[in-house]
């Protein structure tokens, strides 16, 4: 009697609902989601809208005569017989029509005063679509087709408006209410069913899609009679009445319903820590009868319970979308995808399936290195990050102790200041917090550094220039040099730290084709600026007979104390003219002792530099010209040559520029192969359209001053170039060959 007095409030609720006057299309009142804290509450049963759905029919009774009817006896239905059954069909187009019919027969004589309720639990895999959502609930109900009897009438439609029935929906138990009027007395057999049908299709076109069963094969069904008096909770308590069956399907298919199938859209992945956008596409040809929409549900890691969603996002053509976000997503967010197609002409609209969680991914990269010697209150490193708008922390623990924070730059730079000094020898191990923006709180941790501290050991920087004399005489940067040129090698050491470089030892080595190699000088520059030349660099030769300008300090004075002191050794050289298309490699190094007297890492650097010729040369010449097949002219008569086996390209290395002429000679007159005949002077060389007779003096047909070290090429055509011009002559026959040797002459002085 308890529990009957407990839901006793949840039924007032529901009877005053449908007494307001409440029917199909009207907005429902919803049953409670915790049946024991239901009360009579206009108020909160107003509340509890989202915990079931509710379809009222016309009722005739009145206020007055609820009011006269006694307080409910003990629960009339205990017993009886009882059955589920599942069934289906197809439709015009294939589509699957379930049937769930649950029946209830009396076995006794008895009197009920309450209002039986059929309860026809659905298929998890239904249920799961349409609960949370008053609308699909609602949807769902209006669907349904189906009849109903109950003592003393005949079968009658689902949804008539005169039989007293209403219907229900519970999302907590996945379960359609079926409410009959109060009956009165009954005889032994009476009779109450429900049939439930829906088609799948219908459903599709309200945005319930029905998924394959869970188990492969068919899918749950329940059914069960109650009373007001017992609760709509007692479904799964009511011994002998509660019937267990299947839908022996493994789908709901559609067929060949005329409706566009959707699948779950595709988001574009990674999505990043602090990413202000979500884009992605969808799988499908989109229907021109629809507007496609995707929904995007962001579920936040901050503790926030309800999930943030993105409605309405417009697809394009090309079945693309693109969300703008208010807010950036974060670490441990997951955001899925769901797309919609909405008729442009009805209300239908289809819902396919939920795309896969995607979570929010950021990747911190843990601290690379860090720089902290003996004596120092200070550490410093580096933890560069791929995201940089995001927030960091660093931390630090020495020796397991005491951990200290300070800030990650957007470099990736990080400092720690006012540390108790470092005796050398400490653990330090770091990490990076990646940091919430909505809550400052830490959403990642990357993986632990760890370095012992080391005693002071010297941190040198070596820097190598290489430069060459230009033709106005100024030293310039150099990644190249020609022959004969003077080139300048600057080799320049700079300590880093605060600590004691001593017994440091250079050495420059020199490459092979160097010539006219001065003496190195040395000059030591303290951090303030001030420079002191050191002596005592020597020109050395290794085992390998390699030379190089070597300096080793021996005097306590030379040491290094400070950090950016620096050593600078310089030495110039001339380029030998064999080392035309060679490479000259200069390589440099420092080593030395720590302010302990520990030898230290030797560090070098080497830089090369690319030699050309330094000359004014041919690159090349023809060999051969030829003029074929001519006949023995009349007149005087000029001709072009039918082949040059090459063209005529002269290049100027030479570090000073200067004007440069072209000169051409006859060494040879053109001579017969097989006979002495000889005509001299037969050649021609046409300057912008003037010809210029060859002889054996050299005559000047080019002049031009080269702006850099590239390639000249001097073109022949109508106007300019070689020609042969013959005019009548004994010493011409036909069918003869005739050769002569021209001589190119390149000079850049007047001959």
């Amino acid at each position: 009697m308890e529990k009957r007095s407990r839901f006793c409030p949840l039924i007032f609720l529901l009877m005053v609902a449908f007494w307001g006057g409440s029917t199909a299309e009207a907005s429902p009142t919803a049953s409670s989601h915790s049946y024991e804290q239901a009360d009579s509450s206009n108020e909160i049963a107003t509340q509890e809208t989202s915990e079931a759905t509710v379809q009222t029919q016309t009722v005739e009774e009145n206020g007055k005569e609820q009011a006269k009817k006694e307080p409910p006896t003990d629960r009339a239905i205990s017993l009886g017989s009882s059955s589920v059954t599942g069934t289906y069909s197809y439709g015009t187009y294939g589509q699957v029509i379930p049937s769930i019919t649950y029946t209830y027969s009396t076995l006794a004589n008895i009197s009920i005063n309450d209002r039986p309720i059929l309860i026809v639990q659905l298929p998890a895999e239904i249920a799961g679509q349409i609960n949370g959502s008053v609308t699909k609930q609602q949807d769902f109900l209006a669907i349904l087709t189906g009849t109903l009897t109950y003592p003393g009438t005949a079968s009658q439609d689902l949804h008539s408006t005169t039989n007293g029935v209403s219907l229900a929906y519970s999302s907590t138990y996945n379960s359609i209410y079926v409410t009959f009027p109060t009956p009165g007395l009954l005889l032994l057999g009476a009779k109450w069913s429900v049939k439930l049908s829906f088609d799948v299709g219908a459903l599709y076109k309200r945005g319930i899609t029905v998924p394959p069963a869970i188990n492969g094969s068919n899918y749950a069904i329940r059914g069960s009679i109650s009373d007001t008096t017992s609760g709509l909770g007692e479904i799964t308590i009511i011994t002998g009445n509660t019937q267990a069956g299947t839908i022996a399907l493994p789908s709901m298919t559609l067929g060949t319903y005329p409706v566009p199938r959707l699948t779950a859209p595709v988001i574009s992945t990674p999505l990043q820590h602090l990413q202000t956008n979500v884009n992605g596409n969808i799988q499908q040809t989109q229907d021109s009868n629809y507007s496609y929409t995707v929904q995007l549900t962001i579920n936040h890691t901050d503790g926030t319970t309800t999930p943030i969603i993105i409605a309405n996002v417009p697809v394009d053509s090309a079945g693309n979308y693109t969300a703008a976000l208010n807010n950036a997503l974060e670490y441990g967010d997951t955001v899925s995808a769901t797309l919609y197609a909405r008729s442009k002409t009805t209300t239908d609209y289809i819902q396919s399936p939920s795309s896969a969680l995607q979570p929010v991914s950021w990747t911190i990269n843990p601290v690379t290195s860090i720089s902290a010697i003996s004596g120092s209150t200070q550490l410093s490193g580096t933890a560069v990050q791929n995201n940089n708008a995001a927030v960091y922390q660093v931390k630090l623990q020495v020796n397991n102790g005491t951990t200290y924070t300070t800030t990650l730059n957007t470099n990736g730079s990080f400092q720690f200041t006012g540390l108790p000094a470092f005796q050398g020898g400490e653990t330090a191990r770091l990490w990076i917090q990646g940091m919430s923006s909505r809550t400052g709180l830490p959403l990642l941790t990357s993986s632990n550094f760890t370095q012992t501290i080391p005693y002071a050991v010297p941190q040198l920087a070596l820097v190598q220039t290489l430069e060459r004399k230009n033709a106005q005489g100024n030293w310039e940067s150099a990644t190249s040099a020609v022959t004969g040129q003077s080139v300048r090698l600057t080799f320049k050491v700079t300590l880093l730290n605060q600590t004691v470089w001593q017994n440091q030892q250079l050495k420059a080595y020199l490459p092979t084709g160097l010539t006219q190699i001065s003496q190195a000088t040395l000059i030591k520059t303290s951090p303030s600026g001030v420079n002191t030349t050191v002596s005592g660099t020597q020109l050395l030769t290794d085992t390998n007979t390699a030379q190089y300008w070597s300096y080793q300090n021996t005097l306590a004075g030379n040491n290094f104390s400070e950090a950016n002191t620096s050593f600078t050794l310089q030495y110039t050289a001339v380029v030998a003219d064999n080392m035309t298309d060679q490479t000259l490699a200069f390589k440099s190094l420092a080593d030395g002792n720590d302010g302990n007297g520990t030898k230290i890492t030797t560090q070098n650097i080497t830089t090369s530099l690319a030699i050309k010729s330094g000359l004014l040369r041919f690159v090349q010449a023809p060999s051969k010209i030829s003029f074929n097949n001519l006949a023995v002219p009349a007149t005087t008569t000029t001709y072009n040559p039918n082949m040059v086996d090459s063209t005529l390209v002269i290049a100027d290395g030479r570090v000073a520029k200067s004007q440069w002429q072209l000169y051409v000679r006859e060494n040879q007159a053109m001579q017969s192969t097989t006979t002495t005949k000889r005509i001299e002077q037969a050649f021609v060389y046409r300057i912008n359209g003037v010809d210029y007779s060859i002889n054996n003096v050299a005559s000047k047909v080019y002049t031009y001053t080269s702006p850099n070290d590239e390639n000249v090429v001097i073109s022949w055509n109508q106007q300019n170039g070689l020609f042969l011009k013959l005019g009548p002559s004994v010493n011409l026959n036909v069918n003869e060959k005739y050769g002569a040797q021209l001589q190119w002459i390149l000079s850049d002085t007047p001959l």
